[in-house]
């Protein structure tokens, strides 16, 4: 991977925590392709890579509410319909159900695609960031509150860890296997935390060299255990072990294909593409390891693989999910290994 050496930020804590968490396949770095309701990536006549598949958000999945419903709502004047209020870590558990942390809504959606379903895991958090799935468990971030807990199949909380324990402002996390991967924002590292909240050790400080951190949002973890983190106010994205030895970056700050401008949350598909959502520019830009950009999907606005301040990102089995923030959504796309 190319090195890039970023003069780190001194802006103020609060302006830079609401400013992080508000060649090619054949196409460039917008990589627009014509409007239908599945559109692809890149455009005909090139082969396809990247297919829309679908939106989620409650009333897509659960349906429309029935005539009588809306009646009676209107009558007792009953609760808005269910929604989501900003999604942005999305983690797929062993169920195959889809659970999005909703930033503003301080819930956990949980959505059961092949059976319509739909449910809540109301957790009372102050500011959600990330989810996870592993050991039969969910674990989630409260950046507001600077804790991480574990939560049991049924939404239960078996653990917290806070700022008693030294947290600061924990956002992105990641199941490794065997242990969890928090990144803190705050303390510009990245933490190891057992499945019962034991602390196993940290990795990473503030700074711009190779292995340092400025204001780290995001993290995925490769099929080979190889850890990516989001190293936003250095605008580039950093590799480690699993022990947290740094590998190699790529990136710079820039409105340019492959730039990064607000980057944000990173994954990795089948092949070891490396997705990451440029969430100011609205697009999702892939990367092979040596930090190449292979293409780019996605535009600004409301239809069907657009975007608006996207976040997360998570990608199962080469299925990629993408929450669409603003649009109070998330998208579904799918990574197409023979381009058709």
């Amino acid at each position: 991977m190319r090195t890039n050496g970023i003069r780190h930020s001194t802006a103020p804590l609060a302006l830079v925590l609401g400013f992080l968490l508000v060649g090619q396949f054949g196409a460039g770095a917008k990589g627009v392709p014509p409007r239908t309701d599945r559109p692809v990536w890149p455009p005909p006549p090139a082969a396809a890579r990247i297919r829309f598949v679908r939106a989620i958000d409650p009333e897509t999945v659960k349906g429309p509410p029935s005539l009588m419903k809306k009646v009676w709502r209107t009558i007792v004047g009953s609760p808005e319909p269910d929604h989501m209020n900003q999604p942005y870590g999305i983690a797929v558990g062993p169920d195959k159900k889809v659970y999005v942390a909703d930033t503003f809504g301080g819930v956990i959606h949980a959505y059961d695609l092949a059976k319509s379903g739909y449910s809540t895991i109301d957790i009372r958090g102050r500011s959600l960031v990330g989810v996870a799935a592993g050991a039969g468990r969910l674990f989630v971030t409260d950046s507001a509150a600077g804790a991480v807990m574990g939560l049991d199949p049924k939404g239960r909380v078996l653990w917290t860890l806070g700022r008693k324990f030294g947290l600061g402002r924990p956002t992105g996390i990641v199941w490794g296997g065997d242990r969890l991967y928090v990144v803190d924002t705050q303390h510009h590292n990245v933490f190891i935390v057992s499945p019962d909240g034991a602390y196993l050790g940290a990795f990473g400080m503030q700074g711009n060299g190779p292995g340092q951190l400025n204001f780290p949002t995001n993290i995925a973890r490769g099929a080979d255990g190889t850890l990516y983190v989001t190293d936003t106010l250095n605008f580039r994205v950093q590799a480690f072990d699993a022990e947290g030895s740094f590998l190699g970056m790529f990136g710079k700050l820039g409105d340019g294909a492959g730039d990064f401008d607000k980057p944000k949350g990173v994954a990795l598909d089948s092949a070891g593409h490396i997705y990451v959502v440029e969430g100011m520019n609205d697009v999702v830009q892939i990367f092979d390891t040596s930090g190449r950009l292979l293409l780019a999907f996605g535009e600004s606005g409301s239809l069907a693989g657009q975007f608006w301040l996207p976040t997360g990102i998570t990608i199962v089995n080469d299925i990629v999910y993408v929450a669409d923030s603003a649009n109070r959504r998330v998208q579904v796309f799918e990574y197409l290994k023979g381009g058709r």
